[in-house]
């Protein structure tokens, strides 16, 4: 599939899942720390950590899968809706109650209407993405998959992942008129106020954004 095409899809999946802020997590952790569905199973609260790097706050997550263990670098507003679902959790409590089938289907309930995505099929997405941005002979992702290298790996998703940029988020306002013109061009809906609720956006911010771009073209 064409990389303007996933990327699109994956930056569909995660905003218009923001409407419910459990499901939002577990799409995040897919897509910040290639969390496969197992790992998902097996995540409990003092899995999340926050490390002191040269100064600046790195946000991770240890994730276990058929008794191997990896520590994943995540980006910071995941790590803030983790901390918020899980606020109430004691340390050795799971984040999530799904099942594999469950989870598959809460990521095909927010994909695009004519391409279904299940867990690993996101997880694949983002997987080529990140192998796009491989401008070095060292491979990172197969470090970040591995869990080695953290320091490594920190860099270089800083550097290359858009979730750590916030490119895959909507606070930026040229972040999201290009998402939200992306959007109009995919889906052929115009209307504002059925954008903002899809994307999980106030109408008034959507028609703004909508203006700005037609001004823009003008």
């Amino acid at each position: 599939m064409d990389l303007l095409q996933l990327e699109f899809d994956i930056r569909y999946i995660n905003a218009v899942s923001r409407k419910d802020l459990k499901e939002h997590c577990l799409i995040r952790l897919i897509i910040s720390a290639l969390a496969t569905p197992m790992e998902l199973e097996n995540l409990v609260k003092r899995d999340f950590r926050v490390m002191n790097r040269n100064g600046e706050p790195v946000y991770t997550v240890r994730l276990n899968s058929g008794g191997k263990t990896r520590v994943a670098p995540i980006d910071g507003r995941t790590y803030e809706i983790a901390m918020e679902i899980c606020k109430d959790k004691g340390g050795k409590q799971r984040i999530f109650d799904y099942t594999r089938e469950e989870m598959d289907r809460i990521v095909e309930k927010y994909s695009p209407a004519k391409r279904k995505y299940n867990a690993m099929k996101l997880r694949d997405a983002v997987l080529e993405i990140l192998r796009d941005c491989l401008f070095f002979e060292h491979d990172y992702v197969s470090d970040l998959l591995s869990g080695v290298n953290l320091d490594g790996v920190i860099d270089f998703l800083h550097d290359s992942h858009p979730m750590f940029s916030g490119m895959w988020d909507l606070d930026d306002d040229e972040v999201a008129e290009d998402f939200i013109t992306n959007y109009i061009a995919m889906t052929g809906i115009r209307d504002a106020k059925r954008v903002a609720e899809e994307i999980c956006e106030s109408e008034e911010r959507v028609l703004r954004l909508m203006r700005r771009d037609f001004i823009r073209v003008l």
